[in-house]
């Protein structure tokens, strides 16, 4: 269902939008992490990561979407989990050759989780990353990337807002550790 919504979708936007489109199927390593929960500390092995990217054209970067995928252990309990993410991301583009570029960007999503230690799966995340590409052909590239993927863990979110006639006021207040892991990926890059 989610899939033909998908397409429905796309069919009926106007096709200028779409300057161009990147597919990035990428394969990697993502060392591990570690997590500080009811005064434990659970450290995660690193393990291999693949990946997926679909991109457009904005301005002078791209904007799209990065798919992320991690099967890994808990070193302290011998445990297998799962590590997803899927982020919103935009990047900046650098041409430093006519056939090499570098780019850099970041990201804003959820990582979904499958751990024991946790009541809650789903959990918001960013992310930063950079990279080379090499241009084979105008539609085809090799591409080199470093991705940090930051998730927030054991978080607290207040606020309290005020409106009156003279003054609207918010205070926002937010605590809270994050796990953190960094990819490394390769992949390549098709231009539609």
């Amino acid at each position: 269902m989610k899939r033909t919504s998908l397409l429905g979708l796309l069919a009926i936007l106007p096709l200028p939008i779409f300057a161009q489109v990147y597919l990035t199927p990428s394969i990697g390593f993502s060392a591990g992490g570690e997590v500080n929960s009811a005064g434990e500390t659970y450290k995660i092995n690193g393990d291999n990561a693949l990946s997926f990217a679909i991109e457009t054209d904005f301005d002078t970067g791209r904007i799209g979407l990065f798919y992320s995928t991690q099967s890994s252990e808990v070193k302290s309990l011998d445990y297998k989990t799962r590590f997803d993410y899927l982020h919103f991301q935009s990047a900046l583009d650098y041409s430093l050759t006519p056939k090499l570029s570098s780019f850099l960007g970041l990201s804003l999503g959820a990582t979904y989780t499958d751990v024991d230690w946790s009541d809650e799966n789903l959990r918001f995340s960013a992310g930063a990353f950079t990279g080379l590409q090499y241009h084979f052909t105008d539609n085809v590239a090799l591409q080199l990337e470093a991705r940090w993927l930051g998730t927030s863990v054991d978080s607290s979110f207040d606020s309290a807002c005020v409106s009156g006639s003279t003054q609207n006021r918010c205070v926002i207040r937010y605590e809270g550790s994050w796990m953190n892991q960094v990819q490394g990926n390769l992949g390549l890059r098709f231009s539609f």
